[in-house]
């Protein structure tokens, strides 16, 4: 299809090239011609003219003597004039008194009025006189057959040069479709492949894959698309650069290549994202080849001297199976292969319709919640955390809550990833900080008036907060706005997400902690866990994640009793999550734990309930 759609462009783009070189010829010609005979004609005009005025001067003695034989042997002398029909001398009274002509163009006896001599022949008069005296006149006629035996040859001769010039034309239009030829083809595959893997890319997929599902209904069988996107490319681009990250990319095309039977396509769709095009197969042969590609995959690839895992989120769907048209089999496997990154990455993901009532969910969900932020929707509850060992109130965790207005409460763990992946987590986050700075400025003024210490207040920080340049900047400015004393916020940070940069991570707690800002690390044990960067961390404290203390007592001491005893050695405070039985605290207190945050103590509650619980507990904490 491709070669011969190219033809026909190269033969049009030849013809025209032909229509306008031969168009050009003929115009060009027919301009010399016209010119020539325009000046061949003129010539014998000319000519005719200077040859009257010879007669004229040399015949006007004979006129005037009334010598006719003189006269006759003067005229004679034209007979060699190639292009002479008739010569005539009339005398005054307008009588003819001598002439030659050929056979049949004899002159008439009297001069006739001046008239249009016609296209064959170039009439012209002249006068004969002596002094002032008017002899009579000289009639010359020449015939132009000279001047069409001349248009003759020279229209030969441009017949000629015009067959060779249109030669010599059609000559060049072919190399010049030759050339745009090679040129089509290298700029078609310059369009439909890509140049790293030398795959189909994006644009071609689509091609084949229409070409494929309107092959299965001759075929009786189904049209599998699997969608495999790389899960580490990017930290392989960012610490081992762009040429270990393409030379990745091959070797994966290459892997996935060699899964595929012939006729199977596999292109490159996106930076770090491939499409695998099977057909005909069965349901079961499709999942088998997709669970073939996410092992394949799993295993290192040596770039450069260096061992490297990619790893896949793989999503598997089926025509006719899954959808009906070539844009909806590609929006669900969009659907599948988010939710095999979703649950995880490294794994594969095979469509089911309730996927794309999550995906549609998400969708509203992403949409509903631009409208509760810029509406006022959203309420900011705190959880209150208490000293282990007097269990007085010493701060509490800012937490952001949707009371929808159909739906009621939703929970964070399915709105706060929808903003994480929308971006909306940015404008969210520093709402919740300027809302929790606002309620922490009214807790200092509270502990002034009792002259107990006031509660710090807990912010919770994404990753896509922290990696905005500015962010510290937006802190200060919050808490100048608000009147809270630096040291009574505290910024709650996750162990993945310091590992995302570490320089930059930080130097940003460094700054922080340089303006008086409390850091700490969320849900420790959890993530990297790394001892050598705990080192580096300018923290305040760590909090133990709830999945450590919901065992506690009975298991789960070694890991807790390891931590209290890890931040004890970095002179750091712990806070235990997710307390919620006497037994736990009463563990926890024993173990040299330092504040405790759960259900047993303090379920999260809006801002005017912990104020009520602050005035309660207006006893000094130690």
């Amino acid at each position: 299809m491709k070669n011969k759609e190219a033809l026909q462009l190269t033969s049009i783009l030849g013809a025209g090239q032909m229509l306008a070189a031969s168009a050009a010829v003929v115009v060009a010609c027919c301009i010399l011609l016209v010119y020539q005979l325009l000046a061949q004609r003129q010539a014998l005009v000319t000519e005719s003219h200077v040859q009257a005025a010879i007669v004229a001067d040399n015949i006007s003695a004979s006129l005037m003597f009334r010598d006719r034989d003189a006269a006759a042997d003067m005229l004679r002398a034209f007979r060699s004039a190639p292009n002479l029909l008739q010569v005539a001398v009339y005398d005054a009274n307008g009588a003819l008194f001598s002439e030659y002509s050929v056979e049949g163009h004899a002159a008439p006896q009297h001069l006739a009025p001046a008239g249009d001599a016609g296209f064959n022949e170039v009439r012209v008069t002249s006068d004969i006189g002596y002094k002032d005296a008017r002899l009579g006149k000289v009639v010359l006629v020449n015939s132009t057959h000279g001047i069409r035996d001349t248009m003759v040859r020279y229209v030969g001769l441009m017949l000629a040069a015009a067959v060779g010039a249109l030669f010599v034309a059609r000559q060049l239009v072919r190399k010049t479709r030759d050339r745009v030829a090679q040129a089509e083809r290298e700029l078609d595959n310059l369009a439909h492949t890509d140049l790293v893997t030398g795959l189909p890319n994006r644009r071609a997929y689509y091609r084949i894959l229409e070409q494929k599902l309107a092959e299965q209904p001759t075929s009786g069988g189904s049209a599998a698309l699997l969608l495999v996107d790389l899960d580490n490319f990017k930290v392989v681009n960012d610490t081992a650069g762009h040429h270990a990250g393409d030379e990745l990319l091959r070797k994966v095309a290459a892997e996935l290549s060699a899964l595929l039977r012939p006729g199977d396509v596999v292109a490159r769709i996106g930076g770090d994202e491939f499409a695998l095009v099977v057909s005909p197969v069965r349901r079961d042969l499709a999942h088998a080849l997709a669970v073939r590609a996410t092992e394949a995959l799993r295993k290192p690839f040596n770039i450069e001297g260096s061992d490297i895992f990619a790893t896949a989120s793989v999503g598997l769907c089926l025509y006719p199976d899954d959808a009906a048209t070539r844009e909806e089999l590609v929006t669900a496997g969009d659907t599948a292969l988010y939710h095999a990154k979703k649950t995880g990455r490294n794994r594969l993901a095979e469509y089911v319709p309730e996927m794309t009532l999550r995906t549609q969910r998400r969708i509203r969900l992403e949409r509903e919640l631009r409208r509760a932020l810029e509406a006022g929707g959203l309420e900011v509850h705190y959880q209150p955390q208490f000293d282990c060992g007097t269990e007085q109130l010493v701060g509490a965790e800012a937490l952001m809550r949707w009371r929808h207005p159909e739906q009621g409460f939703i929970s964070p763990a399915e709105f706060i990833p929808v903003a994480e992946d929308s971006g909306l987590i940015v404008a969210l986050g520093e709402w919740v900080l300027l809302q929790a700075c606002a309620e922490g400025a009214r807790w200092v003024h509270m502990a002034e008036q009792a002259g107990t210490p006031p509660p710090s207040i807990a912010v919770n920080v994404s990753a896509r907060q922290l990696r905005e340049k500015g962010f510290l900047d937006v802190v200060m400015r919050t808490l100048a706005a608000t009147g809270l004393p630096a040291t009574q916020l505290e910024l709650e940070l996750t162990e993945s997400m310091l590992m995302e940069d570490v320089e930059s991570a930080v130097q940003f707690m460094r700054d922080a902690r340089n303006n008086g800002i409390r850091l700490s690390i969320d849900d420790f044990g959890t993530g990297y866990s790394s001892l050598a960067y705990l080192q580096r961390f300018p923290i305040n404290q760590l909090k133990i994640d709830r999945s450590f203390t919901c065992s506690l007592p009975n298991d789960g001491t070694t890991i807790v009793s390891a931590v209290i005893s890890l931040a004890r050695d970095f002179q750091l405070a712990v806070v235990a999550e997710g307390v919620e039985s006497r037994e736990q605290l009463e563990w926890l207190r024993r173990a040299g734990c330092t504040y405790a945050q759960g259900y047993l103590l303090g379920k999260p509650m809006p801002a005017e309930a912990l104020r009520q619980l602050i005035e309660a507990q207006r006893q000094p904490v130690h």
